[in-house]
């Protein structure tokens, strides 16, 4: 959980599917530890050795594999068929020997899905398994949000489980001190200015509370509408050095529910640049 609120996906991917493999084979064992043996190469002496008849020293014990565990639970109907599971225990068998896990951003429902499948045989606690991601896990499996506000909310509860890991062990209001500080920048800025012919322009306005850690972060507005003469902006995207929560919309910024209209941030900006005509060279007007 914390790799995937890093953006370290691949190494997600590499330990959600241990977790997914470790928590099948105990729902497994937990049956009968011969539900762990291979049932090639004429297997007898790991047959004998789940079974208890035979002792087999650490080093020359074999069980199966991540896809014939859970090919067992499906078969025992503990787990559904979920082709997005197989892929992720495919990318974990990926990762361990290669990169490329970016994937697996998007399978944390289906990794959290599965564990709390397997949970449930085993009689065994959620809060307990999760700790504090509990939250977390939580949003990310719920159904009735759209996908970009369970996303949104997700990457905040791990912006806040992240943030207040920081303070563990600390003295008491070591975390209220840092989210009281003055934050960089804070106020409006401009900048970088461009013009029509190329560049872009950015205002960043700081002072605005903060969804995760209620620290103060800084909104973004960039280009919505552009002519030859001026540009209009509006808020898309919000960053908090604090916590190092990231919003990348307009969507996104609603979806989190950052209160812009209540902030000292305009709901749009209109910038006119080029020349403009003074008036004594505005043509007078007549009237019959």
């Amino acid at each position: 959980m914390s790799d995937h609120a890093d953006h370290d996906y691949d190494e997600f991917a590499l330990h959600a599917g241990v977790a997914v493999e470790r928590l099948a084979k105990a729902a497994l064992v937990r049956m009968s530890p011969a539900y762990l043996v291979e049932m090639r190469n004429n297997n007898t002496d790991m047959l004998l050795h789940f079974g208890g008849a035979l002792e087999l020293p650490s080093d020359k014990v074999r069980t199966i594999g991540a896809k014939d565990a859970l090919a067992r639970l499906r078969k025992l109907q503990i787990l559904p068929a979920d082709s997005q599971l197989d892929t992720l225990i495919d990318m974990r068998n990926g990762v361990a020997h290669a990169s490329g896990g970016a994937g697996a951003k998007f399978l944390i429902a289906t990794f959290g899905r599965a564990v709390e499948q397997i949970l449930e045989h085993l009689d065994e606690s959620s809060e307990r398994f999760w700790g504090e991601w509990i939250p977390a896990v939580r949003m990310g499996l719920n159904e009735r949000e759209s996908e970009v506000s369970r996303e949104v909310h997700l990457r905040i509860r791990q912006a806040r489980h992240r943030f207040d890991e920081r303070f563990v062990g600390l003295p008491e209001g070591a975390r209220d001190l840092v989210v009281g500080a003055p934050q960089r920048g804070q106020g409006m800025q401009i900048g970088p200015m461009a013009l029509p012919d190329g560049g872009e322009i950015t205002i960043m306005v700081a002072s605005v509370k903060c969804p995760a850690c209620g620290g103060l972060g800084s909104v973004m507005l960039s280009p919505a509408t552009q002519s030859d003469t001026g540009v209009t902006l509006v808020p898309d995207a919000y960053r908090c050095d604090i916590c190092r929560l990231e919003l990348d919309s307009a969507e996104e910024i609603r979806a989190s529910g950052i209160e812009i209209d209540g902030a000292p941030v305009p709901s749009s900006v209109s910038l006119s640049y080029g020349r403009t005509r003074m008036p004594d060279e505005i043509p007078e007007q007549r009237t019959e």
